[in-house]
């Protein structure tokens, strides 16, 4: 009996202990994924800066099960697009659109929001994409911040190397014309 009652114990200081631990940790995150464009031609820039361009890259990835529920004047500033994933719903709203930059407020469920920021660099032909979000849930947001910047930093990533795909695709279909 003493046995178990030192084992609970143990148990039960554990999982406080790493609640406290994961509720320490921030509820903020930052990520930041850049990639040279490569072949780049006239159009680069309106496809690079085309919400309906990201779309479809982002659509490659059945396997998440990221499924486009709706989009309305995405590639007007106060459109928006909405995505359903495995983890809930995630709103997009354009927010700024300048000639080499797009910004966006994104909303995860109820509790979580960030922005993010496509920068095109046409001198450098580089692309910059920049998430800056923040949690809400009190309990877990900690480790739901850490777990989203993960899933995020995956999905941008893709999403940019089918951007570069189809930039190598048109440029393949000009110079065959």
């Amino acid at each position: 009996m003493q046995l178990f009652q030192t084992t609970l114990k143990v148990i039960i200081f554990s999982v406080l202990v790493c609640l406290l631990t994961v509720n320490i940790l921030p509820t903020t995150y930052r990520l930041t994924v850049s990639a040279p464009i490569s072949n780049p031609g006239p159009t680069t820039s309106e496809f690079l800066l085309s919400t309906s361009s990201w779309v479809k890259a982002v659509s490659v990835l059945e396997s998440s099960k990221i499924q486009l529920i709706t989009m309305q004047n995405a590639e007007k500033v106060g459109g928006f697009v909405a995505f359903n994933h495995s983890g809930g719903r995630v709103d997009a709203t354009l927010v700024e659109k300048k000639s080499h930059e797009l910004q966006y407020h994104l909303r995860f469920h109820e509790e979580h929001q960030a922005r993010m920021r496509i920068h095109l660099y046409p001198a450098t032909q580089h692309l910059t994409i920049v998430v800056q979000g923040e949690v809400l849930s009190p309990l877990i947001g900690s480790l739901n911040a850490l777990l989203t910047k993960h899933y995020l930093e995956k999905i941008i990533q893709t999403a940019v190397n089918e951007m570069n795909s189809q930039l190598q695709l048109q440029t393949m279909g000009q110079s065959e014309t």
